[in-house]
């Protein structure tokens, strides 16, 4: 077992300087191959809580009283 995370820690270290590396050298692919799929899922998990709390949403009423394909007949 003592081997096992001796080999895990050197390999996580190994994979953060790679990572570290990989940024500094090409900022660019890092961001489009990494980073922007982290910041996307990151936003996406937590957008319901921020939009809820800045009163951005809304709940949608169950039934829409208006008229379609008609401007200005609607509630909105």
């Amino acid at each position: 077992m003592r081997d096992f995370l001796l080999w895990a820690g050197v390999g996580l270290l190994a994979t953060g300087v790679c990572l570290w590396a990989w940024r500094r050298v090409s900022p660019v692919s890092f961001w489009l191959v990494l980073g922007f799929p982290v910041k996307a899922v990151t936003v996406y998990g937590t957008w319901r809580a921020v939009a809820s709390g800045c009163g951005l949403s809304k709940r949608r009423r169950r039934w829409r009283w208006s008229v379609p394909g008609f401007p200005g007949w609607g509630a909105e």
